[in-house]
C-alpha cells in the first residue's frame, strides 16, 4: 500500500514550524520540506517576538525544529520542485529524486524582498539597509535616517519612520504630487532629487549612501520601501494568487483549491513573527477538520 502523509508542509520558517506543531500534536502525520535559509536569517537578532527579543534567528529555529520533532513530524532538507494534483484528491508532491503522497498541502514558502543592484547591498541587507521599523526602528532610533526605493511607498515610509527619529531625509528623482510634497513638508522631511547608487562603509558598518549626482549622504540607517514576490511560484501552480504571487486564503488559511493551505508570508506580505506562529496555530485545525471530513466521505462511500 502506498504511504500517504496526512500533511506536506512547504516551508521551514516559523509559520510552517507552527503548523507542523500544531498537526504533530493533532497526531496527523506530517512532513516539512526545508529548502533553505529563511527570511528571518538575514538579521542577526530577532525583534518584535514576545519571549524571544534578541534571540538570534537560527537559535530561534533550532527550538522550533527540536519542538516539532517532539511529536514525531519528520524534517526533510530538500526543497520542492513542484506539487501535482490527483483525481483522487492525494497530492504528489516532487522533491530531490523523490516523491512524498499527501492529503493536504501546506504553503509556508515566503516571499522574497527585490532589491536594488547597488554595490554594498549584501553588507547591509538585514543589518543598516532595513524595510521595518516595527522590528528593528528602535535599535536605530533617534538616527540619521535615509528613505530611497520604490517611488508609491516613499512617502508612506519616510513618515513612518519619523516615528523613531526627527532625522529624515528622503532620495529619489520621483515627481512627488503635492499632497505628497505637503506631508513631507509637515514633518520636516527633506527630499533630495537624486538617485542612490550605492552603500559606503565604513569597517562593517554603513555610513553614507553614494548618489548618481555624485553626492555622499550621510546617515545611521537607511530604509527601502522594496517590492516583494512570493519566494516560490508552487502557490501560483496551484490556486488563485496575487500580484506578487502570493495565495489568496480565507481566515481558515485555506486556498482556491482544496486540500491546498497557505500561512505566513505565503499569503500575507505583513505578516510578522508573532503572526506567522499564529497563523500556524489558526491553520492547524482547518486543516485537521479538512482531513476529518475526506474520512467521513470515504466511510460513507464504502458503506
Amino acid at each position: 500500500m502506498e504511504l500517504v502523509v496526512d500533511a506536506a508542509i512547504v516551508g521551514a520558517g516559523v509559520a510552517g514550524l507552527s503548523t507542523a506543531l500544531f498537526l504533530g500534536r493533532a497526531d496527523r502525520s506530517a512532513i516539512v520540506f526545508d529548502g533553505g535559509t529563511t527570511r528571518i536569517e538575514s538579521v542577526e537578532e530577532v525583534r518584535e517576538y514576545l519571549g524571544f527579543d534578541g534571540l538570534p534567528p537560527q537559535e530561534l529555529l533550532s527550538r522550533a525544529r527540536a519542538e516539532v520533532h517532539r511529536y514525531g513530524v519528520e524534517i526533510k532538507r530538500q526543497r520542492v520542485t513542484s506539487v501535482t494534483p490527483r483525481a483522487d484528491g492525494l497530492f504528489e508532491v516532487h522533491h530531490g529524486h523523490s516523491v512524498t503522497m499527501a492529503r493536504t498541502v501546506v504553503l509556508a514558502t515566503g516571499l522574497i524582498d527585490k532589491l536594488p543592484p547597488l554595490s554594498g547591498v549584501s553588507k547591509a541587507w538585514g543589518r543598516d539597509l532595513r524595510v521595518c521599523p516595527c522590528f528593528d526602528g528602535y535599535e536605530v532610533r533617534g538616527k540619521r535616517f535615509v528613505v530611497f526605493g520604490v517611488p508609491k511607498r516613499l512617502v508612506h515610509m519616510a513618515s513612518w519612520v519619523w516615528m523613531w527619529s526627527r532625522d529624515v531625509t528622503v532620495v529619489s528623482e520621483h515627481a512627488f504630487t503635492d499632497a505628497e510634497l505637503d506631508r513631507l513638508r509637515l514633518l520636516d522631511i527633506d527630499v533630495i532629487a537624486d538617485e542612490v547608487t550605492g552603500l559606503v562603509h565604513s569597517g562593517e558598518r554603513l555610513e553614507a549612501l553614494s548618489t548618481r549626482g555624485g553626492k555622499s549622504i550621510a546617515c545611521g540607517a537607511a530604509w527601502i520601501p522594496a517590492d516583494m514576490v512570493a519566494a516560490s511560484d508552487l502557490a501560483a501552480s496551484l490556486c488563485d494568487v496575487d500580484d506578487m504571487g502570493l495565495a489568496r486564503i480565507d481566515s481558515g488559511g485555506r486556498t482556491s483549491r482544496a486540500g491546498v493551505f497557505a500561512v505566513g508570508n505565503a499569503a500575507d506580505p505583513a505578516a510578522h513573527l508573532a503572526h506567522a506562529s499564529a497563523a500556524g496555530t489558526n491553520v492547524g485545525p482547518h486543516v485537521v477538520m479538512y482531513l476529518l471530513e475526506r474520512e467521513i466521505e470515504r466511510r460513507t462511500t464504502n458503506q
